[in-house]
């Protein structure tokens, strides 16, 4: 991953100095190339897309991949959120407010 980012930063860099040294030197003896028309970014990931994360675990060095799909951990994340909230709600709740089974 981090030879991709870094990869990726070269080539952009290298791309920003051709640009900055087109702009500097003077045009007149080449015409303005036109830029491609370059197709928007998809606004929709593929729900069907595998993605895998890491996640550290307690009590050892060795961390966790799990890997689904982007359905699966918006499903999840939803769940979670879901837990979250009714443990939250439930939490306020003692045997004063709400009558203990005994």
């Amino acid at each position: 991953m981090k030879v991709l980012l870094l990869a990726l930063f070269a080539a952009a860099s290298v791309a920003t100095a051709v640009v900055a040294a087109e702009e500097t030197t003077p045009s007149s003896t080449t015409p303005a190339a036109v830029p491609a028309p370059v197709a928007p970014p998809s606004s929709k990931k593929d729900p069907n897309a595998r993605v895998c994360k890491t996640s550290p675990v307690i009590g050892t060095r060795v961390p966790s991949r799990v890997c689904m799909t982007r359905a699966e951990w918006e499903a999840r994340t939803r769940q979670d959120r879901q837990d979250l909230e009714a443990s939250q709600r439930g939490g306020l709740t003692t045997c004063a407010t709400n009558p203990c089974g005994g």
